[in-house]
């Protein structure tokens, strides 16, 4: 019995695709990395069930490891393969906007404990600079304003 197109529910995905970024493909093209055991029918119900996407076509291609020499034992070894699924939608696909570090993602907070755990392992003493007491100080005045609002 064949398969049957758009049948399967798909409630918490837990397959993660990764977008490639390539500057050959087509505007309506996008190019995923994704799990060696995921089929063109997977792909397809995944982007058609999640994002609501119209996909016309699928290719994957199974890219071999790249080879390297072992440190330790001094023998040529491949790292694991990988699956690359080129999508091809009937929609234009516009790649995300790439968030920003320093505000979104805690990026000054991550500088900063780089700093502190880098000179844990020197052994001196780390004494924060004074921005990072004002920026400790602003996110705790963010925390309590949105508490507020609330309740």
């Amino acid at each position: 019995m064949a398969p049957k197109f758009g049948n399967l529910r798909i409630y918490f995905p837990n397959i993660i695709f990764k977008i490639i970024p390539d500057a050959r493909l087509g505007k309506n093209q996008a190019a995923f990395r994704v799990p060696l055991n995921i089929n063109k029918l997977d792909i397809r119900d995944y982007l058609t069930h999640i994002y609501n996407v119209t996909v016309t076509d699928v290719r994957t291609a199974v890219l071999p490891g790249k080879l390297f020499v072992n440190r330790y034992t001094g023998q040529k070894e491949r790292t694991s393969r990988t699956k690359k699924a080129i999508v091809t939608m009937k929609e234009e696909f516009a790649y995300p906007a790439e968030p920003d570090v320093e505000n979104d993602l805690g990026g000054k907070e991550s500088r900063f404990e780089k700093m502190r755990t880098k000179s844990r392992t020197k052994g001196w003493n780390y004494r924060p600079p004074l921005e990072m007491k004002e920026l400790r100080q602003e996110i705790m005045a963010k925390r309590t304003q949105t508490d507020q609002s609330s309740t």
